[in-house]
């Protein structure tokens, strides 16, 4: 009966171990599917941000050229604002990237290292919510 037990219990440590490593990779691709749609938006970011600095030096250049408004002030604040927002993404990403300490986590226990994937997952997917967030009014702006 004991040897019953012991093989019982064997099978299902090992077992447990399997899927949890498994659990490991799967968060750990999840993480870097993420990662790998949002890293491509930071050569977008670096465009928008070019684009809204020229925005910015036509709004300055009519304002010196004595066209004056409370519209040309709201949309200079709003360029600025925006270029700022696209600044934050970059830094958010650049961030995360130097934090990001993958093949380390993959040394720990299974369950810390879900641990570790589960929370990195959380952080990258709010670096794109952002990211995409910033870009898309970037873009609405200046399509106007």
């Amino acid at each position: 009966m004991r040897k019953i037990v012991l093989v019982l219990t064997l099978t299902t440590a090992i077992f447990g171990c399997g899927q949890d490593k498994d659990k490991v990779m799967e968060l750990e691709g999840e993480v870097l599917t993420i990662h790998d749609d949002v890293m491509p938006k930071m050569d977008e970011i670096m465009t928008l941000k070019m684009q809204l600095s020229k925005k910015i030096v036509q709004l300055d250049s009519l304002q010196n050229e004595g066209i004056t408004g409370n519209t040309l002030a709201e949309e200079r604040m709003k360029a600025v604002d925006l270029n700022q927002k696209l600044n934050e993404s970059d830094k958010l990403m650049m961030g995360w990237m130097n934090e990001y300490r993958g093949d380390s986590a993959k040394k720990l226990k299974a369950v810390d290292a879900i641990a570790y994937f589960e929370n990195e997952k959380t952080k990258i997917e709010e670096v794109k919510q952002i990211t995409l967030k910033s870009i898309n009014e970037a873009k609405s702006f200046l399509e106007k």
